[in-house]
Formats: C-alpha cells, structure tokens, sequence
C-alpha cells in the first residue's frame, strides 16, 4: 500500500505539472477547464483501481507502533487546523508564492509577466502549481497551507517506506515516521504556503525509487523535485549515487546502465517549459543569480572555494544549534569565531553572505523561515556514529552509506549556496531523508525503555510548533480561532507596523472604483495582503506591476487596459517613483505608500 500511495503521488505530481503548462498554453487555466481535466483524471484513476486493486494486508496493533501513530496523528490533526484556520501568511508567502498564483489566475496561464521580483516568474513552480489549482477550483486562498500538509503526511509515510526497503523492522519504521513528524521546522512549515515540505517529500521519493531500482519513478521524482526547488540539485545527486552503492547485487551494474537516461529524461519532461521561459527572460535555463537579476543578494558563494564553504558549514550548523538558553547560545557563538579565526576566515565577508547579514549568536524561534532542529540534528548526528559501528562490526555498510549521502548533500550545499539568516529551514529535505537512519539507532537501543524516554522526548519537541506557531498559534490571544483571517494576514509584518496603510490603501482603492490596479513593488515585495484584501470588496479587480525596469518588462501585455491606479508600496519620498505617476493624478500618502488615483478620486 504504501508503495502505491507513493508512485500515486508522483503520477499525481507529474500530472499537476503537465495539465497545468498544456491548460496553460492556452489561457485554459479557469475553474471549468481545470474541474473537467481533473474529474476525466479522476474518472480514468477509478477505472485503473477497479481493474488493478492495491493490495491491503492487515497490520498487526502493537502497542509502542500504536501508541507512536497516535501521537503522529495528533501533531498531523494540530497541523491541519494551522492550515486551514489561517490564510497563507509568511513573509515569502506574501511577496512570491501566492502574487504569481494570483497574476496566474487573473491571466489563465503560467507564462512570463513583468515583475521586479523576478522569483516570481523564474524559480520553480510546482509547489504553486498545486496551490493555483486549488486556488482556481475553490476561488480563493482557503485551501492552499493543505498543500505542504499533505507533503508532510506523506514524507511521514514515505520515511517508514525507505527504513523497509532497507530492511528495517516495524519498530524502527515507527520511529523513523516519529523522527519525521517532530521535526520543528517541517511541522511550522506544514500549515504555510512555502515549498520546503513538498520539496523534502521528492527527496524521500527519490531514494525510495532509487533503493527500488525503478528508473522510470526515480526520474520523475527527480524531476518533481528539481521543479519544486533549486536546493535539489544539491541534495538529490548525493542520494542517488548513495543508493547505487547500496545496491550490493552483483549485476548492479546493468541494473542501473539506463537510470542516467531516466533521471535526465523525467527532468526534462517535467521542467523544459520552465527552463525555455528563463532562457527567454534571463539567458539561463534555472533563471538570475538575484531575486533581482541585479546581483544583490545572490544566491551562491562569490567565490567558491574551500573557506567560504566552510564558513557556510559552520555558519548553519550553529544556526541547528540555537536554545532558549542564553549562555549555550553564546558558547555556540564563541565556539564557531574561535573556529573563523583559526582558518583565517571573516565571518562576516560580504561576498558569501547576505548583504545586510550579521553573524549572531544562533536563537530558538517558532518561525518557519529560521526555526531550528537541534535535537533532530544531534539525534541524527548520533545515528550517523551508529551506522558507522553497523559497518564495522556487523560489516553493513548500507546505512554508513546512507549517512554520508546525505552528508554530502549538506556539504555540496554548503560549498555553493551563501549563509542567510533563514538558511535554517532549507535542511529540512536532508533531515527528513535522516529519519529512516534515526529511526533504526532509535529501533536498536536497549533496554527497551531507552528507545520509549527518547520517543517521548521527540514528541515533547512537536508540542510548541504544533499549538504555538508564532505565525498561525492555536492558543493564546493571538490564535487562529480567536483573529481574523484578514488579520492574520499581517502576522509576520508586525515589526513593519503598515497593516493600517495596507487597509487605508484597499479601501480608498475599492471606493474609487478602479478594476485594474497597477501595484509597484520594487522598494517592497510584499503586495499580497493588499491584494487578497482588495479582491474581497471587488472580486472583479484585476492587477499588474508598473515600473518594472528589469528584463521581463518586455512580456507585458499590449493588449491590457492601463491601470486606473497605482500602489507604490514605501515609496513615500522617492523624486522618481513620484514624477513616473504623477501623470495619473495627485499622490495620496497612506503612510509608506503612495497610492496614485484620477485626479477627482475621492
């Protein structure tokens, strides 16, 4: 069963991407073209189920696998309530996820449009793929945090899934489906719109086709993984190349001869429309090297070599390591600039660092972009000591192979990916591809009762992300139940304190009664809320950006209406953005913004 819920989901990945790029050639992407697509989908799979059943074996109710599946479900059931009682709301969210979903939807297909964030239109899209159909079919942005949920359900199913194929018992199959559900950062990011657990289910699809040895699978997880997030082109390599040499069959080799073919082949399937789209707009098949193809804030190590990839390294194992108490936090600290200064690195060097970063002692947050994984770390980190006993002791190298694939992975990220402050939640794909192998150090201990206190402590981990996520909390004043979901909106713009200019702007907007709308966001990307907000009062409302001066500002549409007003957000005190719109009328200040309407316009 659960290889069939496996290889489901990547027929239903692979059909999500190619139904979404054919509707989309042809400004099909409305609810009636999509609705009937899926229900002849849906149709043709009830057909298939009929005529080739999935096999259902009863499984045996032990007691520590049962009382561990009821612990999974409770964290799965807090999760869901996140996501369902809160609109989309991160800051990333905001700025690129759901705008592109909703210029998507307005256009009825997934070409280029002008942006000045160009994430928007270059990097991958599969995770909004499946949130733009569920945007499309329900009209609006209630069920889109149940994409990442279902991926985390999933990656749970799938870790017990990989620690079978490996051989693994029942018990360690519960405790790497327990490791896997504890994971802080994967349960915040559960309940939100961000990639990071689809992302992280590929990564576990992948090695569980690859220990399969099912090349035509393999390559279209590899494929949905790479179309999901650019972090798998560093994480998934290592994994492939680690369950081949697992593969200890003496004819390993003519088993794997065409899993190269099937790799490139499921990559290309699923992504050459991306790739033709960034070639058009950037020159590069995988899009800028900048969010603003400007080269500030770029993604990779400038330059690459073995000291900023070190640097990096030390940089986000401490981010791992961050703890409410103070004086570890500074040890953590002390311990990684004690390591700089003995490589002769500067922690701080610009040019593999965030722009307006700072190294900091790490800290201990409930917020999906830096949330950190400590104890999963350290436990995984014990795992990997283990495996490498198995291999000398009991000569089974298979999980010492599987530790130092995903090692690898970590370092191949390292060496060419550059230290952000949010860098924490990028390793929740490699963490998650680790619970197999905890689960096995956690199955193996003894006395029994060693493995029962560990247990416990994973699940006392999953409380607080679970009930008190800083951005959607199921208790205290501020929970989901209790606020709105418009205000919930602005849950991470708190320290920008704009939320009443983000509504003064929706309302003098509405009452003006303009249907298309320009929004500026090139001093600020976070134009969501004021977009969600303003499609409630008129459903009718269209937008597009304006003052787009980069290279995608050819693929506006000639054929559109010029917009009958402007949002220029933080662009109060700006001579250029001023003398561009005045044109339309007189600015009207609605604190950091201004907002350009018909001379007249009340």
């Amino acid at each position: 069963m659960r290889d069939f819920l496996l290889r489901a989901s990547v027929v239903a990945g692979a059909l999500t991407a190619w139904l979404t790029e054919l509707l989309g050639a042809f400004h099909l992407l409305r609810p009636l073209p999509l609705l009937s697509a899926w229900l002849a989908i849906a149709a043709g799979a009830a057909v298939f189920l009929y005529l080739h059943p999935p096999p259902v074996h009863k499984v045996p109710l032990r007691p520590l696998e049962t009382l561990i599946a009821a612990g999974i479900l409770w964290i799965a059931g807090m999760v869901a309530a996140a996501a369902w009682f809160s609109p989309p709301n991160s800051h990333d969210v905001l700025g690129y996820h759901l705008p592109r979903i909703l210029y998507w939807a307005q256009s009825g297909s997934v070409g280029l449009f002008p942006t000045p964030y160009l994430n928007q239109i270059c990097f991958p899209p599969l995770a909004e793929y499946f949130m733009l159909h569920a945007y499309l079919l329900s009209g609006g942005d209630r069920f889109v945090n149940l994409v990442s949920w279902s991926a985390f359900c999933a990656s749970i199913l799938g870790v017990t899934a990989i620690a079978a194929a490996l051989k693994a018992d029942s018990r360690s199959q519960a405790f790497a489906a327990l490791f896997c559900a504890t994971l802080p950062s994967g349960i915040l990011q559960a309940s939100s719109a961000k990639n990071e657990c689809l992302a992280a289910f590929w990564l576990v699809a992948i090695v569980y086709f690859a220990l399969r040895r099912d090349a035509l699978f393999l390559g279209l997880s590899l494929g949905l993984a790479v179309f999901t997030k650019g972090t798998a082109y560093l994480f998934a390599p290592p994994l492939v190349a680690g369950m081949f040499l697992c593969d200890s069959a003496a004819d390993r080799w003519r088993r794997w001869r065409w899993a190269p073919v099937w790799a490139l082949a499921g990559v290309l399937l699923v992504n050459a429309p991306l790739y033709l789209r960034n070639l058009r707009v950037s020159g590069s098949p995988l899009g800028f090297d900048s969010p603003f193809g400007n080269g500030l804030y770029k993604f990779r190590n400038d330059p690459l070599g073995w000291k900023p990839a070190l640097s990096t390294l030390l940089l986000n194992l401490s981010d791992q390591l961050g703890s409410s108490n103070q004086r570890w936090n500074q040890g953590v600290y002390r311990a990684v600039m004690d390591l700089h200064r003995w490589f002769h690195i500067d922690p701080d060097d610009p040019a593999n660092r965030e722009r307006m970063a700072r190294y900091a002692p790490p800290v201990n947050t409930r917020h999906e972009a830096n949330a950190n994984n400590r104890w999963h770390l350290l436990l995984a980190i014990a795992a990997g000591l283990f495996a490498l006993w198995l291999a000398w002791r009991r000569h089974d190298p298979r999980w010492l192979i599987y530790a130092a694939s995903i090692l690898c992975g970590f370092l191949l990220f390292c060496f060419y990916v550059r230290w952000y402050a949010w860098d924490a939640r990028y390793f929740l794909g490699p963490l998650v591809v680790a619970a197999p192998l905890a689960g096995v150090f956690l199955g193996s201990l003894r006395p029994r009762v060693t493995a029962v206190v560990a247990g416990l402590l994973l699940f006392s981990l999953a409380r607080l992300p679970a009930t008190q996520n800083w951005l959607r909390p199921l208790r205290g004043p501020g929970n989901v139940f209790a606020t709105s979901r418009d205000a919930q909106y602005f849950a991470d713009l708190g320290a920008m304190h704009n939320q009443d200019s983000y509504r003064e702007a929706v309302d003098r907007t509405a009452r003006s009664g303009c249907r298309m709308v320009g929004i500026d966001s090139s001093e600020n990307q976070l134009e969501y809320p004021f977009e969600a907000l303003l499609r409630e009062r008129a459903p009718a409302v269209r937008f597009v950006h304006t003052g787009v001066e980069n290279s995608s500002a050819r693929f506006a549409d000639p054929r559109a209406p010029a917009p009958c007003a402007v949002l220029c957000l933080d662009c109060i005190g700006n001579p250029r953005k001023l003398a561009l719109y005045r044109p339309m009328g007189e600015p009207q200040e609605v604190g950091r913004f201004l907002l350009f309407l018909p001379s007249g316009t009340p």
